[in-house]
């Protein structure tokens, strides 16, 4: 991948080369640039313009060491609720009160 000014140009993994419109690599700069210095392959819409490939940045990507991060979490989070469910549940006392009844004989 290559990020220049009047946009961006991306090889597909079949050796094909399509471009990155400018508005597409202002919207999604940060993004684009993360992924070529880490080397990380992008999902990417392609579109035939005559006889060129227009590629458009998919808006939904999975970010692994994210949901790595969210699965450790989230199975420390299971593990205190476990212990939490496994101790017994705090006594209660109930108080009942007599209903209050404006005739007292039948």
């Amino acid at each position: 991948m290559q990020i220049h000014a009047h946009g961006a140009l991306v090889r597909f993994e079949n050796g094909e080369l399509a471009s990155i419109n400018e508005s597409e690599v202002a919207a999604y700069r940060l993004f684009l640039e993360h992924a070529m210095q880490s080397e990380r392959e992008i999902e990417l819409a392609i579109v035939q313009r005559n006889r060129r490939l227009e590629a458009k940045v998919l808006p939904i990507q999975r970010d692994d060491a994210f949901e790595e991060r969210l699965l450790h979490f989230n199975q420390g989070e299971e593990s205190e609720s476990d212990d939490d469910s496994r101790a017994a549940p705090p006594q209660r006392r109930r108080r009942f009160v007599p209903k209050k009844r404006d005739d007292l004989h039948p």
